[in-house]
C-alpha cells in the first residue's frame, strides 16, 4: 500500500471513529435513565410548589445531558502569506514571502459535548476550503490557490444567560418529591484547538504543484447564541498554519512553503 493509501484510511477511520463516538455518547446521554441524587449534582431546595404540591418539600435536580449539533458556515479568508524556500539543488534558496489574496470560504461541521460534570468540553470534525490565491509580485505572476481542510478540534464553552427547564417531577413520599430540570443557555463563548488534514493545489500558466493529506494547527474562537432548544446562530475566528512540500513540481524547482492565514466565519447550527 503506497503513502497515500495509507494516508486516506487513516484519515477516514480517524474520521468515522470521531463521528461515531459524537453519536454515541450523545445518544447515551439522551437514552440513560434519571437517578436519584449523589452528591456531585448540584441540588437546591426548591420553595416554590404547584397548588396540588402545597405542603410537600421538593429538592430540585440540575441535569447536564449530552448534546449534538452539525453546522453550516461561510465567511471571509484575510491576511494569508506562503512563505517558500527551494529544496535539492535550489536548498536555502528563499523564494520570498508571497501574499495571499483575501477570499471566501466555506464549509461544515458536526459534534457534540459530553454530559453531566463535563459539559463543558466536546469535540467536532469540521471541513472547509478556501482560494487564497497568490498575489502577483513584480515579475513573478500570481498564481491560483486552493487550499481545503479537514480538521478533528476539541472545544471547550462557557454558559450564560441561563434559565432552568422543568423536566419531571418524582414523587418520593407522600411529603417529599424531587424535581428534574436542566438548563438552557442562549449565549455560549467557546474555543478550540485541532488537528487539521490539508490538501493544497497551486498552478498558474507555466507550472502546477501539489500536496495531500499534511497535518497543521488549527485554531478557533468564536460566540454561539440559541434562538431555541434546537436553532442556533455563531461567528467564530479561525487561524490555520502548516507547512507544505512539493517535489516533482512541473515546470519549477522543488520546493517547501509555510503556509499561515485567518479567517472570520458565521453560521447557523442544529443541535439535538
Amino acid at each position: 500500500m503506497n503513502r497515500v493509501s495509507c494516508a486516506t484510511w487513516s484519515v477516514t477511520v480517524v474520521i468515522v471513529f470521531t463521528m461515531v463516538a459524537a453519536s454515541e455518547f450523545v445518544a447515551f446521554g439522551q437514552l440513560a435513565p434519571q437517578k436519584d441524587p449523589r452528591a456531585s449534582e448540584r441540588t437546591m431546595t426548591n420553595p416554590e410548589t404547584s397548588e396540588a404540591q402545597k405542603g410537600v418539600e421538593s429538592q430540585q435536580i440540575i441535569l447536564q445531558p449530552a448534546e449534538g449539533y452539525f453546522a453550516a458556515f461561510g465567511g471571509y479568508t484575510f491576511s494569508g502569506k506562503l512563505s517558500t524556500d527551494g529544496t535539492g539543488t535550489f536548498n536555502g534558496v528563499s523564494f520570498g514571502n508571497g501574499s495571499l489574496a483575501d477570499s471566501a470560504v466555506f464549509g461544515a461541521k458536526a459534534g457534540g459535548f459530553f454530559p453531566d460534570s463535563l459539559h463543558w468540553f466536546g469535540v467536532e470534525a469540521e471541513l472547509f476550503s478556501t482560494t487564497p490565491h497568490i498575489e502577483q509580485q513584480g515579475a513573478a505572476v500570481g498564481s491560483h490557490m486552493r487550499v481545503t481542510t479537514l480538521a478533528i478540534n476539541a472545544i471547550a464553552r462557557a454558559q450564560f444567560a441561563c434559565e432552568k427547564k422543568h423536566l419531571n417531577t418524582v414523587q418520593e413520599t407522600e411529603r417529599f418529591a424531587y424535581e428534574y430540570v436542566t438548563e438552557f443557555c442562549r449565549l455560549q463563548p467557546f474555543a478550540g484547538v485541532g488537528l487539521g488534514i490539508n490538501w493544497v493545489d497551486i498552478s498558474n500558466s507555466t507550472f502546477s504543484a501539489h500536496d495531500n493529506f499534511v497535518p497543521g494547527l488549527n485554531a478557533l474562537a468564536g460566540v454561539r447564541y440559541y434562538f431555541t432548544n434546537h436553532i442556533a446562530m455563531f461567528t467564530e475566528y479561525k487561524y490555520n498554519r502548516v507547512g507544505f512540500g512539493f517535489t516533482g513540481v512541473q515546470g519549477l524547482a522543488n520546493f517547501n512553503g509555510v503556509y499561515s492565514i485567518n479567517h472570520i466565519v458565521g453560521g447557523i447550527s442544529f443541535h439535538y
